[in-house]
């Protein structure tokens, strides 16, 4: 399914250190020790990890009091000198709402960079603590820019919750291009996790779409979660990240389909393997003939879809295929399809193939005759369709035309070297969305125009 995603808007935040803080950051220096008569004198040195003593405690924060026009990336940065950070408020719009930061240099440093909100205001207002107990504060009043074009993401035909085949890749669409210099940022602020862990990778198949896929099938019984971090992302070109979201998906039962269009058969297996699965059936079947040829390789089943109008004029665009009694012509519903690419291929029920009650003339099977299709009886048809579940590899053999990612099935004919590692959690300071991301989920509908029987 694709499911579109709404920005997720943070509203404001606030986080108090207090007397945690004092505890972990307030440290005293060592007392001075009695110089020797016959000591060498030397410069006086600030022992590691402890502050400086000289001048008075201040506070400095970033982006600076009066800025505007920040990017929604922007880290805001909080620095103590001569002392160590007590308090730190961050407050969006004059609402409040918890924050996680991330603190280094002895608790002098504070800094967030989890992604800005939209033609925001914020306020910081920082306060310190010298060793001698002397209180400073520093505020800083700033605004975000306050137009961008927005960067949205879609996980294409997998929805929050499904159960899906153990060939089901991770499909990502971005709604404006992303520069190849770009891509690798945008993907680490996405993560991929597998339970059981499986190794997995990214690949751009252009430079709106990137997809995931594990090394192997995903093992059955499977829970995978993607997390994308987007809030405040720069894509470039005056794009940005708006929103957060998370979503995960199941794997089931491991079903594999072998199709053989020089034997023209339809085995289907239970289990991702021809060699270690069970084999549940095999059925003859008829594939596409001579210049109609059904693509090869892994394909993966997309969706169902009861009955499709299938019409060859849209599809071929040729004289014999758009005169009404062409050799080639054809415009009818056909029945229990399942898509097997988003170029139009179906396995699907194919009445006409057998005349006579018998099947003796024409039976399934005795020669390819489709238009690409791979066409079944309507009793296997319909057992295919009920058995079949999105996302089960469906592996073509003998075809002389090898799928492509034009077909929509690039992932498994794509060498496995060539996609990015990626799986790992997300390494980013952003607090949790402050509410769940809002979902479309839509069943895509097979275009006429792309069918052939």
């Amino acid at each position: 399914m694709r499911v579109s995603r709404a920005a997720v808007s943070r509203r404001g935040w606030a986080i108090a250190l207090g007397a945690v803080a004092i505890a972990m950051g307030g440290c005293s220096l060592a007392p001075a020790a009695s110089p020797s008569a016959t000591a060498t004198a030397r410069p006086t040195a600030t022992p590691s990890g402890q502050l400086a003593v000289s001048g008075p405690p201040s506070v400095s924060v970033t982006p600076a009091d009066g800025a505007t026009g920040v990017g929604l990336d922007a880290t805001i940065q909080v620095t103590a000198q001569n002392a160590t950070l007590s308090s730190v408020a961050v407050l969006e719009n004059g609402d409040s709402h918890p924050l996680a930061w991330v603190v280094s240099n002895g608790n002098t440093e504070w800094a967030y960079a989890g992604g800005l909100d939209l033609n925001a205001a914020y306020t910081v207002t920082a306060t310190a603590v010298s060793a001698a107990g002397a209180e400073t504060v520093a505020t800083s009043a700033f605004h975000t820019i306050t137009s961008a074009k927005r960067l949205l993401s879609t996980v294409l035909y997998v929805g929050n919750g499904e159960t899906v085949g153990v060939a089901m890749p991770i499909e990502l669409e971005f709604n404006v291009p992303i520069p190849a210099a770009d891509q690798p940022a945008i993907i680490a602020h996405i993560a991929v996790v597998s339970n059981p862990p499986q190794p997995g990778g990214w690949y751009w198949f252009d430079n709106e779409d990137v997809h995931y896929r594990p090394e192997s099938y995903w093992v059955s019984g499977t829970t995978v979660t993607v997390d994308a971090e987007l809030n405040g992302v720069d894509a470039g070109n005056g794009y940005w990240g708006l929103g957060d979201w998370s979503e995960s998906f199941s794997i089931g039962a491991a079903h594999l389909t072998l199709v053989n269009t020089q034997t023209r058969t339809v085995q289907v297996y239970n289990g991702d393997s021809a060699t270690t699965g069970q084999l549940i059936d095999s059925w003859p079947a008829n594939t596409g003939k001579p210049g109609f040829d059904t693509i090869g390789g892994i394909l993966v089943v997309l969706y169902h879809d009861p009955v499709v109008q299938m019409q060859s004029c849209p599809t071929f665009h040729t004289t014999a295929a758009c005169t009404p009694g062409g050799s080639e012509y054809y415009n009818e519903a056909v029945y229990d399809d399942t898509a097997v690419s988003s170029d139009g291929y179906f396995i699907h029920a194919a009445p006409w193939v057998c005349y006579g009650t018998s099947c003796s003339l024409y039976p399934y099977g005795a020669t390819n005759s489709s238009h690409g299709c791979i066409n079944l009886s309507t009793v296997n048809a319909t057992t295919y369709y009920n058995w079949s579940q999105v996302g089960d590899p469906v592996q073509v053999v003998g075809s002389v035309l090898e799928a492509s990612y034009s077909d929509g099935e690039g992932d498994w004919q794509t060498s496995w070297s060539e996609f990015a590692p990626g799986g790992q959690d997300v390494p980013s300071n952003a607090a949790a969305p402050s509410a769940a991301p809002s979902t479309q989920v839509a069943t895509p509908t097979p275009a006429a125009s792309v069918a052939g029987p």
